[in-house]
C-alpha cells in the first residue's frame, strides 16, 4: 500500500514517505500508519482544524490503500457520515491518486455566481423546449460515482443534471495551480466514466500564481478510430486556456470568446433530441464580471472587513452542556490523538534509521 501527502503540512517530512530505505518496515505496518494520517487530517476538516490552506491536496494512494481508508472510515460513524456527506474528495483509479478538496471563499463566490446566471438563461426559455429546461436542476457538489470501477469518484464544484437522466449533462470545475495539472483527467473520468452521457465539462481556472489570468477551457465526448480500425471514446477538449482575464487583469476583448453551450448539454442524448438548440451563453466579459464581483466579495470576508453587528446587550455567551456520549466521544478522541502522536514519532525514528535516495515530488504550477 503505497500513500504520499504531495504537500508540507505533517510532522514526518514528505522525503520519508518516498524515498526508498535499505530494509523497509513491512509494508502493511507503515501503511496503516499514513492511513491514519489522512483519517487524522478528515478528523481535522470535521472538526474546523484545518491545518492548511492548500484547497487541492493530493495524495499517492494505491485501490489496497483506498479500500484501507474506507475501512478505517467505517469504523467511526460520526467521521464516516462526515466523509460521505461533507467532506469534498477524488479519487482517481487510473493513477493512484487521492484527492481532498478545500475551496476558498473566491472559488465558492465565483462558481456560485456561474451557476446563478445559468439557471437565470434556463429559466428565460420559452416555446417548446421550456418543459426540458424546467427539469434542468443545479446539483451542486453531489457525488458522481460510476459503475465502471475504473472511474473513482468525485465531487465537481458545479453541475447540472436532468431530473430524469443518471448523470449531470454539464459539470464545471473551478481550477487553481494544485488542481491544475488533475483538470483533464477530471474531464476524462467525467465523460469516459458516464460513457458520455456527461456531455461538457467546462475548466474555469483562476488562480496563477503570478498575475490575474482567468482561462476557459471545454470538453466534449468524441468518437475516434485508431490504428487499429477500432473506434474509441476520447474526451476532447474544444477550447484550450481561452483567456478572458490577462495577467494585467485587463478583460478580454474577443467577442466570440466565452462559455457557449445549448440546452441538449445539458442531458445524455437519450433524453435531448437534436431540436434542442437554445443557446446558453456567458461571453468573456460576462465571466470577467463575475470573477471581479468575485473576488471582490472574497476580499470583504478575507480582510474582514465586511459589516458586522454592533449592537451586543449581552454580558457573557452559554455553550449547551456536553452530553455524556459526547464526552465519552471527547475522551475517545483524546486517547486516539495520543495513539497517534506515538505511532508518529516511532515513523520518524523508523525513518531516520534508513538511508534515503529521491525526493518527493513537488507540486506543478
Amino acid at each position: 500500500m503505497s500513500i504520499q501527502p504531495y504537500s508540507h503540512q505533517y510532522a514526518t517530512p514528505p522525503e520519508s514517505f518516498t524515498n526508498h530505505p535499505l530494509t523497509p518496515p513491512p509494508t502493511d505496518e507503515k501503511g496503516l500508519s499514513l492511513v491514519s494520517r489522512i483519517v487524522e487530517e478528515i478528523k481535522n476538516r470535521r472538526e474546523g482544524r484545518d491545518l492548511t490552506s492548500t484547497p487541492w491536496v493530493v495524495y499517492s494512494l494505491d485501490l489496497k490503500g483506498y479500500q484501507e481508508l474506507q475501512h478505517e472510515l467505517r469504523r467511526d460513524e460520526s467521521l464516516c457520515g462526515f466523509a460521505q456527506h461533507k467532506l469534498r474528495y477524488d479519487y482517481f483509479p487510473s493513477t493512484s491518486r487521492l484527492a481532498i478538496r478545500m475551496p476558498t471563499t473566491l472559488h465558492e463566490e465565483f462558481i456560485t455566481s456561474i451557476v446563478e446566471e445559468i439557471q437565470v438563461q434556463l429559466r428565460s426559455i420559452q416555446d417548446r423546449s421550456a418543459e426540458f429546461a424546467n427539469e434542468i436542476k443545479s446539483g451542486g457538489s453531489a457525488s458522481i460515482k460510476f459503475t465502471d470501477e475504473e472511474y473513482g469518484k468525485h465531487d465537481p464544484d458545479a453541475q447540472f443534471r436532468h431530473s430524469k437522466a443518471q448523470f449531470p449533462g454539464v459539470v464545471i470545475e473551478v481550477s487553481y495551480s494544485q488542481k491544475r495539472k488533475d483538470l483533464e483527467r477530471l474531464a476524462d473520468d467525467y465523460i469516459l466514466g458516464s460513457d458520455s452521457d456527461i456531455r461538457v465539462v467546462v475548466g474555469l481556472d483562476i488562480e496563477y500564481k503570478t498575475g490575474k489570468k482567468a482561462t476557459l477551457s471545454v470538453w466534449r465526448p468524441n468518437i475516434i478510430t485508431n490504428e487499429a480500425g477500432e473506434k474509441e471514446l476520447v474526451a476532447q477538449l474544444i477550447v484550450a486556456n481561452q483567456v478572458f482575464r490577462d495577467t494585467n487583469g485587463n478583460p478580454s476583448s474577443s467577442r466570440t470568446g466565452g462559455l457557449r453551450l445549448r440546452l441538449r448539454d445539458f442531458a445524455t442524448e437519450a433524453l435531448a433530441g437534436a431540436d434542442l438548440r437554445d443557446p446558453i451563453i456567458l461571453p468573456a466579459m460576462k465571466l470577467y464580471s463575475l470573477l471581479e464581483d468575485a473576488e471582490d466579495a472574497a476580499s470583504v470576508v478575507g480582510q474582514q472587513t465586511g459589516i458586522i453587528t454592533t449592537n451586543k446587550p449581552w454580558i457573557r455567551k452559554r455553550r449547551r452542556e456536553s452530553s455524556p456520549l459526547e464526552e465519552l466521544t471527547q475522551r475517545d478522541e483524546k486517547r486516539f490523538r495520543a495513539d497517534e502522536s506515538r505511532t508518529a514519532n516511532q515513523t520518524m525514528r523508523d525513518d531516520s534509521s534508513y538511508k534515503t535516495g529521491s525526493t518527493s515530488e513537488g507540486e506543478a504550477s
